[in-house]
């Protein structure tokens, strides 16, 4: 008769009882993390930092456009409603433009 294969225990975090390695919470103390907080690795840390980077990028390129695209609609039109209307619309513009500025920014930024 083979015998079971027992799951693989790990020291609780908080308390050091042994828990099962999925085990969801600790049956002993009910830590909602028995195996302890997730620590990052270095790639993890470098993946996040350019994600964060393409984000602002892409935030900026998006809201220099749709200003740039509002101040022109603005500027250029010869009444108050008008440049209200002009800018809404070259602004709405510039944000398209902005959005594709932004990720071809950060596509060619790595080649």
């Amino acid at each position: 008769m083979r015998a079971k294969p027992q799951p693989e225990l790990i020291a609780c975090h908080d308390c050091g009882a042994g828990v099962s390695f999925s085990a969801a919470t600790c049956p002993h103390c009910g830590s909602q993390e028995p195996s302890g907080p997730h620590v990052f690795s270095q790639q993890e840390i470098r993946r996040h930092r350019i994600e964060q980077r393409n984000d602002r990028t892409l935030a900026l390129a998006v809201v220099g456009c749709a200003a740039a695209g509002a101040f022109y609609g603005m500027v250029m039109s010869s009444s108050q409603i008008g440049a209200v209307l002009a800018g809404c619309g070259y602004g709405f513009v510039g944000l398209m433009i902005g959005v594709g500025v932004g990720f071809v920014i950060n596509m060619t930024r790595h080649l």
